[in-house]
């Protein structure tokens, strides 16, 4: 719904229900259920903890999701929920409205709608909106959904009340963690979350701002996570002390790599900023077992022999996206990326070398098997180093590709100035001439040239 978008007629009634508490929870038995989670929103937003708690004894749907509206999450309202929840599970006899089965008590993208789900007016909607996924076969009387942040060994105060909650209550809840990001330090918390969450539950990792002796720590816990689907490691060095130095132990790393665990159901791994992977991305890339559709390596170095590998990894042979923003590409041979662009020319929607050095000769070699991309949504050359005449015969291939609706080129060479600064008027004229290229062929949505205004 735009925000801007006038209320709804569900959306009044509930506000003016709410103005009124004493008159809204008595009204609670008789109310359709279509204003439930109206209702439950706009309770949450604003506070009305007593409204809350008599809700969730009358919930008339398998599941409710905060979605968005965990951003407005305090702990006086966690506590209120939670308490009312407890009330429920130890009820020999409950209502027969009441049919409350899991919560999911994480942050989404969607919002009212996240509610919905199980509703007859709704039926498939939970299908539609969540991915069939792996199952961690955990059952209990209650499932609570969450994500996790572990920020430099702590928790914030209400996934610590909500960890210690669950513990509590272990016999008849169980606290599934889809997501689990720890950032910083490692300490006994990484432990204790681990004793209460099931590592099978965790379908998104993300590792950040750790070292190798970090890695080292967490690998035993990392291989009971059995059914993981997204993983980004982001800022891992080499050791705690070694600040920007690229001195890596490599007998370290070599011993870490061989010891990954095996990642059976991933589909997404973005590595960024890792100073090992540079010699290492053959033995890194080996741990998975399921063919991958995104492939992000950003803000690494590379050598020949790491590129070369890419074709003949049997796993990434059907990628959706391949990011290789900020890695720096004018130093080696591209024979076997343009290798690996024709090995996945029919399932390719999105190639980003953002930002990779290159110039016209490694576009050059590239070029022919871009062409025969046929699937290709969104490309992203932005920050390289192309002609105006080059940038011309680039344009004349890529309008081809007739499923392109969002496009980033680099503005030619001509617009800069000795000193690297953009000419903006060197760059309207060139402009029209470019983007009549791309309408020729197509209509054109989203082609855009872009540039520093300081490189």
């Amino acid at each position: 719904m735009n925000v801007n978008s006038p209320p709804t007629l569900m959306k009044l009634a509930s506000q003016r229900l709410l103005r009124e508490e004493a008159l809204a929870i008595s009204a609670l038995k008789d109310l359709p259920n279509m204003l439930f989670p109206v209702m439950f929103e706009e309770a949450f937003i604003n506070g009305h903890t007593k409204i809350l708690k008599a809700m969730i004894p009358l919930w008339p749907f398998p599941y409710f999701s905060l979605g968005m509206m965990i951003k407005n999450l305090t702990l006086d309202t966690l506590k209120a929920v939670l308490q009312e929840i407890d009330i429920l599970i130890s009820k020999v006899v409950h209502s027969s409205r009441c049919k409350l089965k899991e919560i999911k008590w994480k942050n989404t993208d969607y919002g009212l709608q996240g509610i919905w789900p199980g509703s007859h007016e709704f039926d498939g909607l939970s299908e539609f909106m969540e991915q069939k996924q792996p199952d961690c076969g955990v059952k209990k009387e209650l499932k609570v959904i969450t994500h996790l942040k572990l920020m430099e060994g702590s928790l914030d105060e209400c996934a610590t009340y909500l960890l210690q909650w669950a513990q509590q209550r272990k016999d008849s809840i169980h606290l599934c963690c889809r997501k689990l990001k720890i950032q910083g330090s490692i300490n006994a918390t990484v432990i204790e979350i681990f004793k209460i969450v099931h590592a099978d539950c965790i379908q998104e990792l993300e590792l950040c701002c750790l070292c190798l002796e970090d890695l080292d720590f967490l690998n035993p816990y990392l291989k009971q996570i059995n059914n993981l689907i997204r993983l980004k490691l982001d800022e891992i060095k080499g050791t705690v002390s070694m600040g920007e130095s690229r001195n890596i132990d490599e007998e370290k790393v070599i011993t870490l790599i061989s010891q990954l665990p095996t990642l059976q159901h991933l589909e997404k791994l973005c590595i960024n900023d890792v100073s090992f992977i540079e010699g290492n991305l053959k033995e890194c890339l080996r741990c998975l077992k399921k063919t991958l559709e995104i492939l992000c390596i950003t803000n690494c170095y590379l050598l020949q022999s790491d590129l070369d590998y890419l074709p003949y990894c049997l796993n990434i042979l059907e990628l959706k996206c391949l990011d290789f923003s900020n890695i720096p590409l004018s130093h080696l041979f591209l024979e076997h990326l343009r290798f690996l662009f024709e090995r996945v020319r029919h399932t390719l929607e999105c190639p980003i070398l953002k930002s990779c050095e290159m110039g016209e000769s490694q576009f050059n070699s590239l070029l022919p098997a871009i062409s025969q991309c046929c699937q290709l949504t969104e490309v992203n050359f932005y920050d390289n180093e192309l002609s105006l005449i080059f940038l011309k015969k680039f344009l004349h291939h890529t309008a081809k590709l007739s499923q392109l609706t969002y496009e980033l080129y680099p503005a030619p060479l001509e617009c800069y100035d000795n000193r690297d600064i953009i000419l903006s008027h060197r760059l309207e004229n060139f402009c029209p001439e470019l983007l009549n290229i791309l309408r020729a062929k197509k209509t054109a949505q989203g082609g855009h040239l872009c540039y520093n205004p300081m490189l």
